[in-house]
Protein backbone atom coordinates (compact mmCIF):
# COMPACT_ATOMS: atom_id res chain seq x y z
CA UNK A 1 0.00 0.00 0.00
CA UNK A 2 3.18 2.22 0.62
CA UNK A 3 4.04 1.54 -3.01
CA UNK A 4 1.11 2.62 -4.51
CA UNK A 5 1.43 6.47 -2.87
CA UNK A 6 4.77 6.88 -4.42
CA UNK A 7 3.63 7.00 -7.53
CA UNK A 8 0.18 8.78 -6.49
CA UNK A 9 2.26 12.03 -4.83
CA UNK A 10 4.42 12.43 -7.97
CA UNK A 11 1.83 12.04 -10.97
CA UNK A 12 -0.08 15.21 -9.91
CA UNK A 13 3.07 17.37 -9.37
CA UNK A 14 4.02 16.26 -12.81
CA UNK A 15 0.91 17.09 -14.72
CA UNK A 16 -0.27 19.72 -13.26
CA UNK A 17 3.21 21.99 -13.60
CA UNK A 18 4.36 20.52 -16.84
CA UNK A 19 0.90 19.25 -18.71
CA UNK A 20 0.69 16.26 -21.08
CA UNK A 21 4.01 17.07 -22.52
CA UNK A 22 6.15 16.54 -18.81
CA UNK A 23 4.15 13.73 -18.56
CA UNK A 24 4.75 11.98 -21.62
CA UNK A 25 8.50 12.59 -21.10
CA UNK A 26 8.73 10.83 -17.86
CA UNK A 27 6.58 8.12 -19.13
CA UNK A 28 8.86 7.58 -21.86
CA UNK A 29 11.55 7.24 -19.27
CA UNK A 30 9.77 4.74 -16.93
CA UNK A 31 8.96 2.65 -20.17
CA UNK A 32 13.02 2.36 -21.24
CA UNK A 33 14.05 2.38 -17.85
CA UNK A 34 11.70 -0.46 -16.46
CA UNK A 35 12.69 -2.75 -19.78
CA UNK A 36 16.30 -2.76 -18.92
CA UNK A 37 16.00 -2.66 -15.17
CA UNK A 38 14.30 -6.58 -16.59
CA UNK A 39 18.04 -7.04 -17.71
CA UNK A 40 20.05 -5.75 -14.58
CA UNK A 41 17.63 -7.83 -12.75
CA UNK A 42 19.80 -10.90 -14.26
CA UNK A 43 16.75 -13.18 -13.36
CA UNK A 44 16.76 -13.09 -9.46
CA UNK A 45 12.79 -12.13 -9.35
CA UNK A 46 11.83 -15.06 -10.69
CA UNK A 47 14.37 -17.90 -9.68
CA UNK A 48 15.78 -16.12 -6.09
CA UNK A 49 12.90 -16.04 -3.56
CA UNK A 50 11.63 -19.59 -3.75
CA UNK A 51 15.93 -20.05 -3.74
CA UNK A 52 16.50 -18.28 -0.76
CA UNK A 53 13.52 -19.86 1.29
CA UNK A 54 15.35 -23.13 1.61
CA UNK A 55 18.50 -21.74 2.71
CA UNK A 56 20.82 -21.56 5.53
CA UNK A 57 20.89 -17.65 6.94
CA UNK A 58 24.64 -17.64 5.89
CA UNK A 59 23.82 -19.17 2.07
CA UNK A 60 20.97 -16.20 2.20
CA UNK A 61 23.70 -14.05 2.56
CA UNK A 62 25.92 -15.38 0.34
CA UNK A 63 23.20 -15.58 -2.20
CA UNK A 64 22.32 -11.78 -1.86
CA UNK A 65 26.02 -10.96 -1.96
CA UNK A 66 26.79 -12.86 -5.14
CA UNK A 67 23.14 -10.76 -6.94
CA UNK A 68 23.78 -7.53 -5.80
CA UNK A 69 27.77 -8.33 -7.26
CA UNK A 70 26.91 -9.36 -10.44
CA UNK A 71 24.29 -6.49 -10.63
CA UNK A 72 26.63 -3.86 -10.52
CA UNK A 73 29.02 -5.33 -12.75
CA UNK A 74 26.71 -4.55 -15.48
CA UNK A 75 24.42 -1.44 -14.02
CA UNK A 76 26.77 1.30 -15.72
CA UNK A 77 26.36 0.59 -19.68
CA UNK A 78 22.71 -0.34 -19.02
CA UNK A 79 21.70 3.15 -17.47
CA UNK A 80 23.67 4.51 -20.19
CA UNK A 81 21.73 2.86 -23.04
CA UNK A 82 18.35 3.67 -21.22
CA UNK A 83 19.12 7.35 -21.08
CA UNK A 84 20.28 7.65 -24.43
CA UNK A 85 17.19 5.97 -26.54
CA UNK A 86 14.69 8.26 -23.72
CA UNK A 87 16.31 11.05 -24.49
CA UNK A 88 15.63 10.16 -28.19
CA UNK A 89 12.31 8.97 -28.30
CA UNK A 90 10.96 12.01 -26.12
CA UNK A 91 9.29 14.99 -27.85
CA UNK A 92 9.64 17.67 -24.91
CA UNK A 93 11.89 17.43 -21.70
CA UNK A 94 14.33 15.16 -23.44
CA UNK A 95 16.71 15.37 -20.12
CA UNK A 96 14.71 14.65 -17.89
CA UNK A 97 13.42 11.61 -19.69
CA UNK A 98 16.89 10.30 -19.70
CA UNK A 99 17.20 10.58 -16.21
CA UNK A 100 14.09 8.86 -15.68
CA UNK A 101 15.24 6.08 -17.58
CA UNK A 102 18.33 6.13 -15.58
CA UNK A 103 16.82 5.98 -12.39
CA UNK A 104 14.27 3.37 -13.42
CA UNK A 105 16.86 1.26 -14.71
CA UNK A 106 18.86 1.73 -11.53
CA UNK A 107 15.88 0.27 -10.13
CA UNK A 108 16.90 -3.20 -10.77
CA UNK A 109 19.30 -3.06 -8.31
CA UNK A 110 16.71 -3.66 -5.65
CA UNK A 111 16.68 -6.71 -3.56
CA UNK A 112 12.85 -6.95 -3.17
CA UNK A 113 13.01 -10.43 -4.41
CA UNK A 114 15.45 -11.38 -1.52
CA UNK A 115 12.93 -10.44 1.47
CA UNK A 116 10.13 -11.91 0.22
CA UNK A 117 12.19 -15.09 -0.25
CA UNK A 118 12.39 -14.87 3.27
CA UNK A 119 9.54 -13.57 4.65
CA UNK A 120 11.20 -10.24 5.81
CA UNK A 121 8.22 -8.09 5.25
CA UNK A 122 9.47 -5.41 7.70
CA UNK A 123 12.69 -5.33 6.09
CA UNK A 124 10.99 -4.99 2.58
CA UNK A 125 8.87 -1.84 4.21
CA UNK A 126 11.92 -0.48 5.84
CA UNK A 127 14.70 -0.81 2.88
CA UNK A 128 12.07 -0.42 0.37
CA UNK A 129 8.83 0.92 0.30
CA UNK A 130 9.77 3.77 2.82
CA UNK A 131 12.44 5.25 1.54
CA UNK A 132 10.94 5.76 -1.87
CA UNK A 133 7.33 7.22 -0.58
CA UNK A 134 9.33 10.01 1.61
CA UNK A 135 11.61 10.55 -1.53
CA UNK A 136 8.95 11.27 -3.86
CA UNK A 137 7.14 13.30 -1.49
CA UNK A 138 9.88 15.65 -1.17
CA UNK A 139 10.32 15.56 -4.82
CA UNK A 140 6.35 15.83 -5.49
CA UNK A 141 6.81 19.14 -2.76
CA UNK A 142 8.94 20.73 -4.54
CA UNK A 143 8.03 20.82 -7.57
CA UNK A 144 4.73 21.94 -6.58
CA UNK A 145 6.89 24.76 -5.04
CA UNK A 146 7.83 25.47 -8.66
CA UNK A 147 10.95 23.50 -9.08
CA UNK A 148 12.11 21.73 -12.08
CA UNK A 149 11.06 18.66 -13.61
CA UNK A 150 14.59 16.93 -13.12
CA UNK A 151 13.82 16.96 -9.63
CA UNK A 152 11.73 14.13 -9.85
CA UNK A 153 13.77 11.45 -11.18
CA UNK A 154 17.07 13.11 -9.17
CA UNK A 155 15.68 12.52 -5.81
CA UNK A 156 12.27 10.58 -6.49
CA UNK A 157 14.23 7.75 -8.27
CA UNK A 158 17.79 8.09 -8.11
CA UNK A 159 17.98 8.45 -4.68
CA UNK A 160 15.97 6.23 -2.94
CA UNK A 161 17.89 3.57 -5.06
CA UNK A 162 21.01 4.32 -3.13
CA UNK A 163 19.63 4.75 0.36
CA UNK A 164 17.94 1.66 -0.09
CA UNK A 165 21.05 -0.28 -1.58
CA UNK A 166 23.15 0.74 1.54
CA UNK A 167 20.21 -0.36 4.05
CA UNK A 168 20.03 -3.75 2.85
CA UNK A 169 23.81 -3.96 3.03
CA UNK A 170 23.26 -2.80 6.90
CA UNK A 171 20.23 -4.33 7.67
CA UNK A 172 21.78 -8.07 6.09
CA UNK A 173 25.32 -7.44 7.49
CA UNK A 174 26.99 -8.59 4.01
CA UNK A 175 30.20 -8.76 4.52
CA UNK A 176 33.10 -8.91 1.61
CA UNK A 177 33.95 -12.77 3.45
CA UNK A 178 30.49 -13.55 1.41
CA UNK A 179 32.53 -13.17 -1.41
CA UNK A 180 35.58 -15.41 -0.43
CA UNK A 181 36.15 -17.10 -3.03
CA UNK A 182 34.41 -15.97 -5.60
CA UNK A 183 36.43 -15.23 -8.70
CA UNK A 184 35.26 -13.67 -11.66
CA UNK A 185 34.59 -17.18 -13.52
CA UNK A 186 32.62 -17.95 -10.87
CA UNK A 187 30.36 -15.33 -11.08
CA UNK A 188 30.16 -15.82 -14.75
CA UNK A 189 28.96 -19.32 -14.18
CA UNK A 190 26.55 -17.95 -11.80
CA UNK A 191 25.47 -15.28 -14.36
CA UNK A 192 24.96 -18.55 -16.78
CA UNK A 193 23.24 -20.20 -14.61
CA UNK A 194 20.37 -17.24 -14.57
CA UNK A 195 20.42 -17.28 -18.06
CA UNK A 196 17.07 -18.86 -18.88
CA UNK A 197 15.07 -16.80 -15.76
CA UNK A 198 17.02 -13.77 -17.54
CA UNK A 199 15.97 -14.34 -21.02
CA UNK A 200 12.27 -15.11 -19.79
CA UNK A 201 12.39 -11.59 -17.89
CA UNK A 202 13.75 -9.83 -20.78
CA UNK A 203 10.90 -10.97 -23.63
CA UNK A 204 8.59 -10.39 -21.18
CA UNK A 205 9.78 -7.20 -20.72
CA UNK A 206 9.54 -6.47 -24.59
CA UNK A 207 5.57 -6.56 -24.48
CA UNK A 208 4.92 -5.63 -20.77
CA UNK A 209 7.33 -2.58 -19.96
CA UNK A 210 8.05 -1.38 -23.28
CA UNK A 211 4.23 -0.54 -24.58
CA UNK A 212 4.75 2.63 -24.28
CA UNK A 213 7.69 3.16 -26.34
CA UNK A 214 6.32 0.70 -28.79
CA UNK A 215 2.85 3.25 -29.32
CA UNK A 216 5.34 6.69 -29.32
CA UNK A 217 6.84 4.95 -32.61
CA UNK A 218 3.87 4.72 -34.30
CA UNK A 219 1.18 6.88 -32.73
CA UNK A 220 3.02 9.74 -30.99
CA UNK A 221 -0.41 11.37 -30.11
CA UNK A 222 -1.71 8.32 -27.88
CA UNK A 223 1.27 8.64 -25.91
CA UNK A 224 -0.49 10.76 -23.33
CA UNK A 225 -4.13 8.72 -23.01
CA UNK A 226 -1.92 5.50 -23.25
CA UNK A 227 0.85 5.85 -20.65
CA UNK A 228 -1.49 7.39 -18.25
CA UNK A 229 -3.95 3.67 -18.52
CA UNK A 230 -0.19 2.07 -18.37
CA UNK A 231 0.53 3.73 -15.00
CA UNK A 232 -2.78 3.41 -13.46
CA UNK A 233 -2.73 -0.30 -14.10
CA UNK A 234 0.96 -0.74 -13.09
CA UNK A 235 0.01 0.89 -9.94
CA UNK A 236 -2.94 -1.47 -9.59
CA UNK A 237 -0.52 -4.15 -10.58
CA UNK A 238 2.24 -2.79 -7.92
CA UNK A 239 -0.05 -3.71 -5.14
CA UNK A 240 -1.48 -6.96 -6.25
CA UNK A 241 2.00 -8.50 -6.71
CA UNK A 242 1.84 -8.73 -2.79
CA UNK A 243 -0.49 -11.72 -3.31
CA UNK A 244 1.78 -14.02 -5.29
CA UNK A 245 5.12 -12.26 -2.94
CA UNK A 246 3.28 -13.92 -0.19
CA UNK A 247 2.95 -17.58 -1.76
CA UNK A 248 6.24 -17.43 -3.08
CA UNK A 249 8.10 -18.31 0.44
CA UNK A 250 4.72 -20.83 1.16
CA UNK A 251 5.37 -22.97 -2.08
CA UNK A 252 9.14 -22.61 -1.64
CA UNK A 253 9.39 -24.20 1.44
CA UNK A 254 7.09 -27.08 1.12
CA UNK A 255 8.44 -30.15 1.15
CA UNK A 256 7.60 -33.20 -1.36
CA UNK A 257 6.55 -32.87 -4.86
CA UNK A 258 2.59 -33.58 -4.04
CA UNK A 259 2.47 -30.89 -1.63
CA UNK A 260 4.81 -28.30 -3.90
CA UNK A 261 2.16 -29.14 -6.71
CA UNK A 262 -1.13 -28.70 -4.47
CA UNK A 263 0.07 -25.52 -2.88
CA UNK A 264 1.33 -23.99 -6.79
CA UNK A 265 -2.00 -24.96 -8.07
CA UNK A 266 -3.71 -23.58 -5.05
CA UNK A 267 -1.88 -20.25 -5.89
CA UNK A 268 -2.99 -19.77 -9.09
CA UNK A 269 -6.55 -20.11 -7.71
CA UNK A 270 -6.29 -17.67 -5.20
CA UNK A 271 -4.64 -14.90 -7.62
CA UNK A 272 -7.47 -15.68 -10.40
CA UNK A 273 -10.12 -14.97 -7.95
CA UNK A 274 -8.31 -11.96 -6.37
CA UNK A 275 -7.06 -10.44 -9.89
CA UNK A 276 -10.88 -11.09 -11.11
CA UNK A 277 -11.83 -8.59 -8.47
CA UNK A 278 -9.52 -6.38 -9.09
CA UNK A 279 -10.12 -6.24 -12.67
CA UNK A 280 -13.64 -5.34 -12.59
CA UNK A 281 -12.74 -2.45 -9.83
CA UNK A 282 -10.54 -1.31 -11.85
CA UNK A 283 -12.79 -0.70 -15.16
CA UNK A 284 -14.82 1.11 -12.64
CA UNK A 285 -12.52 3.39 -10.79
CA UNK A 286 -10.12 4.26 -12.89
CA UNK A 287 -11.81 6.87 -14.94
CA UNK A 288 -12.38 8.52 -11.35
CA UNK A 289 -8.64 7.94 -10.61
CA UNK A 290 -7.35 9.67 -13.58
CA UNK A 291 -9.33 12.84 -13.14
CA UNK A 292 -7.93 13.28 -9.85
CA UNK A 293 -4.41 11.93 -10.38
CA UNK A 294 -3.27 13.94 -13.69
CA UNK A 295 -5.21 16.72 -12.63
CA UNK A 296 -8.24 16.63 -15.11
CA UNK A 297 -5.11 17.14 -18.05
CA UNK A 298 -6.00 13.78 -19.19
CA UNK A 299 -9.19 11.81 -19.80
CA UNK A 300 -9.52 8.05 -19.62
CA UNK A 301 -13.04 6.62 -21.37
CA UNK A 302 -14.47 3.67 -19.11
CA UNK A 303 -14.36 1.48 -22.32
CA UNK A 304 -10.52 2.05 -21.87
CA UNK A 305 -10.49 0.73 -18.79
CA UNK A 306 -12.51 -2.04 -19.51
CA UNK A 307 -9.68 -3.34 -21.43
CA UNK A 308 -7.35 -2.50 -18.71
CA UNK A 309 -9.23 -4.66 -16.50
CA UNK A 310 -8.71 -7.89 -18.58
CA UNK A 311 -5.47 -7.19 -18.93
CA UNK A 312 -5.41 -7.12 -14.87
CA UNK A 313 -7.17 -10.29 -14.36
CA UNK A 314 -4.93 -12.23 -16.69
CA UNK A 315 -1.52 -10.78 -15.58
CA UNK A 316 -2.69 -11.96 -11.53
CA UNK A 317 -3.29 -15.46 -13.07
CA UNK A 318 -0.20 -16.03 -14.97
CA UNK A 319 1.77 -14.31 -11.93
CA UNK A 320 1.09 -17.08 -10.38
CA UNK A 321 1.37 -20.77 -13.30
CA UNK A 322 4.90 -18.43 -14.24
CA UNK A 323 6.79 -17.25 -11.41
CA UNK A 324 5.55 -19.10 -8.44
CA UNK A 325 4.17 -22.48 -10.42
CA UNK A 326 6.88 -23.30 -13.17
CA UNK A 327 9.17 -22.17 -11.15
CA UNK A 328 8.24 -24.62 -8.34
CA UNK A 329 8.41 -27.73 -11.14
CA UNK A 330 11.81 -26.57 -12.50
CA UNK A 331 10.33 -25.27 -15.47
CA UNK A 332 12.18 -22.42 -16.17
CA UNK A 333 12.38 -23.33 -19.84
CA UNK A 334 8.68 -23.10 -20.43
CA UNK A 335 8.50 -19.41 -18.98
CA UNK A 336 11.08 -18.93 -21.15
CA UNK A 337 8.94 -20.43 -24.16
CA UNK A 338 5.67 -18.41 -22.96
CA UNK A 339 7.74 -14.91 -22.94
CA UNK A 340 9.14 -15.39 -26.64
CA UNK A 341 4.97 -16.19 -27.56
CA UNK A 342 3.93 -13.27 -26.08
CA UNK A 343 6.81 -11.16 -27.55
CA UNK A 344 5.89 -12.86 -31.48
CA UNK A 345 2.31 -11.82 -31.03
CA UNK A 346 2.70 -8.94 -28.62
CA UNK A 347 4.73 -6.38 -30.24
CA UNK A 348 3.19 -6.67 -33.89
CA UNK A 349 -0.09 -6.04 -32.07
CA UNK A 350 0.86 -3.32 -30.12
CA UNK A 351 2.53 -1.85 -33.02
CA UNK A 352 -0.58 -2.52 -35.19
CA UNK A 353 -3.42 -1.65 -33.04
CA UNK A 354 -1.62 1.42 -31.86
CA UNK A 355 -0.96 2.49 -35.36
CA UNK A 356 -4.79 2.11 -36.59
CA UNK A 357 -7.05 2.04 -33.05
CA UNK A 358 -4.68 4.32 -31.04
CA UNK A 359 -4.96 3.96 -27.12
CA UNK A 360 -7.27 0.96 -26.73
CA UNK A 361 -5.92 -0.84 -30.00
CA UNK A 362 -2.42 -0.85 -28.04
CA UNK A 363 -4.20 -2.00 -25.17
CA UNK A 364 -6.05 -4.96 -26.96
CA UNK A 365 -2.37 -6.10 -28.05
CA UNK A 366 -1.26 -6.41 -25.08
CA UNK A 367 -4.53 -8.57 -23.92
CA UNK A 368 -3.30 -10.97 -26.66
CA UNK A 369 0.01 -11.49 -26.16
CA UNK A 370 -0.98 -11.75 -21.95
CA UNK A 371 -3.60 -14.49 -23.36
CA UNK A 372 -0.90 -16.35 -25.12
CA UNK A 373 1.67 -16.70 -22.51
CA UNK A 374 -1.26 -17.56 -20.01
CA UNK A 375 -2.35 -20.63 -21.87
CA UNK A 376 1.28 -21.92 -22.80
CA UNK A 377 1.73 -21.92 -18.99
CA UNK A 378 -1.22 -23.22 -17.88
CA UNK A 379 -0.61 -26.12 -20.40
CA UNK A 380 2.33 -27.15 -19.13
CA UNK A 381 0.85 -26.99 -15.69
CA UNK A 382 -1.79 -29.37 -16.23
CA UNK A 383 1.00 -32.25 -16.85
CA UNK A 384 1.53 -31.77 -12.91
CA UNK A 385 -0.95 -33.83 -10.95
Amino acid sequence: MLSIASPLLAIPAITSQFGAAGWSAVAVGQSVGASFAVILELGWGLTGPQRVARQSQRNRQQTLAIAISTKLAIVAPLVALASAASFYLSADFRWEAAAVAAGATAFGLNSTWYFIGTGSSAKLLYCDAVPRLLCVTVSAILIFAGGELALYPLIGIILPIGVSGLLVIYAEQLRLSHLRGMTLRRLGLVVASQSSALSARALSAIYMSLPITLVSFVAPGAVAVFSAIERLQRIYLQVLTAVPNIMQKWVGQSYGQRRKIRRAKKSIFYNAMIGLAAGIGFTVVAPTMADIIFASTIKVPIEFTALSGVLIFIVSVSRASGSIALVAFGRINTVFVSAAAGTAVGVPSILLGAKFLGAPGALAGEVLAELVVLAIQLREIRRYK
